[in-house]
């Protein structure tokens, strides 16, 4: 059987010494990294079945540097490592495609579990062919935020207007692009999908323009760019806000003029593509700050879709679960036919900062590894169990935070304690009895 390879990148190089032992220790291959730039570099050159990255890291952290890794090997597990205070960062990360982090100081048995986990999900899809048809396009839930889009992409299907779609990530922006394509009268024709956020600037432009043979260091045949290669059909520029200034007015020429020069050409290519640009910031905000143009934001927003958070329409959870645990079953081989009441509550107190994208995630892991074919908690991560039921508990306690929550229990026990004297009660939990008078009714312990 052959060993695993990890790669470890962090600029600590204590913590890495430590890691690499333990990993060492477990049987896998360890290559180690002491920036973003040489994990970029080594994840060019080797493959590796699991990356764990510090998020804070020089020359290239570890956002970029996971943006980068999925650009380039797309089935690398990558687990990050964070601070404390940097967790919505690790977040983030997650949305963008990180299998799950690590917060330091963390248990080296802690990480080890995790790695085992997520290398049983990878063997279990690795032979796996995905079955999905790339023209068959389910926009899933019936909330009234969904039937809007819909009712949209029905009314400009066959229209020739540029559209944006705008929406965090995970919220399906590239499922409604090829929604709209593939209900078009463009349906025959070419997508194509340009992610203007994991390719470094200098390759963007060849990306979208093309280029001629020795037209740069480099160029060693002609090359069609995106806008040629899509042709009649759609293109879908994801990540608009990460072109570079230099970019941005190149595209707004096309959009203007619908013509472009490839790199080192001379000869002008009409531009015949619609055009549908996705964003997960706000642009409008971008355009104040002078970090995006005025002039292309308004070529752009010419129609604007709106795709909402997860947390934001509940009542689509539901049938995006079941919609995924069919699709799952399917690409898995597996019969996870039934889902718990308890899973059922969590996945519905859950907030998803994910979005539906980690939904997904989320189910492709559970189902992957659950042992029967009904879905129980204990198939679920753990982090989301936890973060479900301290929401649950927020909710179903009129509002109040789980310190107030203690606090409440705290008071109460010494009521019970002394029989409801309020003056022994105060003295015991050391606080007059003008405050425990003021915090009974604040919480509703007594008439006020």
């Amino acid at each position: 059987m052959n060993k695993k390879r990890i790669l470890v990148a962090d600029d600590e190089v204590n913590i890495l010494k430590v890691i690499r032992a333990e990993l060492l220790n477990e049987g896998y291959e360890v290559d180690l990294a002491y920036d973003g730039d040489e994990a970029c570099e080594k994840i060019r050159k080797n493959k590796y079945d699991v990356a764990i990255l510090d998020i804070r890291m020089p020359k290239k952290d570890g956002i970029e540097t996971l943006k980068e890794i999925k650009s380039i090997r797309k089935e690398t597990i990558v687990i990050m490592m964070t601070a404390f205070g940097t967790i919505e960062n690790a977040v983030e990360a997650i949305k963008i495609g990180a299998y799950d982090y690590l917060t330091k100081p963390f248990d080296s048995t802690e990480l080890i579990y995790k790695i085992q986990e997520a290398l049983k999900i990878k063997e279990k899809t690795s032979n796996k062919m995905d079955i999905s048809d790339d023209k068959q396009v389910n926009l899933i839930g019936q909330s009234k935020e969904m039937k809007l889009i819909k009712s949209k992409i029905e009314k400009i299907k066959d229209l020739e207007t540029t559209v944006l779609l705008t929406g965090e990530s995970g919220t399906g922006k590239g499922v409604i692009a090829k929604a709209i394509h593939y209900s078009s009268d463009r349906n025959n024709l070419p997508f194509i999908h340009l992610n203007c956020a994991v390719l470094p600037a200098n390759l963007i432009e060849s990306e979208l323009f093309g280029h001629e043979k020795g037209s740069f260091t480099g160029a060693v045949e002609n090359k069609k760019g995106k806008f040629e290669l899509a042709g009649k059909g759609t293109i879908f520029l994801d990540e608009i806000n990460s072109l570079s200034p230099n970019l941005q007015a190149k595209l707004l020429t096309v959009l203007q003029e619908k013509r472009m020069e490839k790199i080192g050409g001379s000869k002008t290519i009409p531009v015949e593509a619609r055009i549908i640009a996705a964003t997960n910031e706000n642009l409008e905000e971008a355009v104040r700050h002078k970090e995006f143009r005025e002039d292309l934001f308004y070529r752009l927003n010419v129609i604007t879709i709106e795709c909402p958070p997860l947390r934001f329409r509940r009542e689509d959870i539901e049938a995006l679960t079941l919609y995924f645990l069919k699709k799952i079953n399917t690409k898995f081989n597996k019969n996870v036919l039934e889902i718990s009441s308890e899973v059922w509550q969590i996945l519905k107190n859950y907030d998803w900062p994910g979005n539906v994208r980690e939904l997904e995630n989320t189910l492709e892991s559970a189902i992957a590894l659950a042992n029967s074919t009904t879905l129980y908690e204990d198939d679920l991560p753990i982090r989301i169990i936890q973060k479900a039921k301290n929401h649950e508990y927020f909710n179903n306690n009129n509002g109040l935070s789980p310190l107030e929550i203690q606090e409440i229990k705290v008071i109460k026990k010494a009521l019970e304690k002394y029989g409801g004297h309020r003056e022994k009660t105060a003295k015991d939990l050391g606080i007059s009895r003008r405050t425990l008078q003021y915090k009974l009714k604040k919480f509703g312990l007594i008439n006020k």
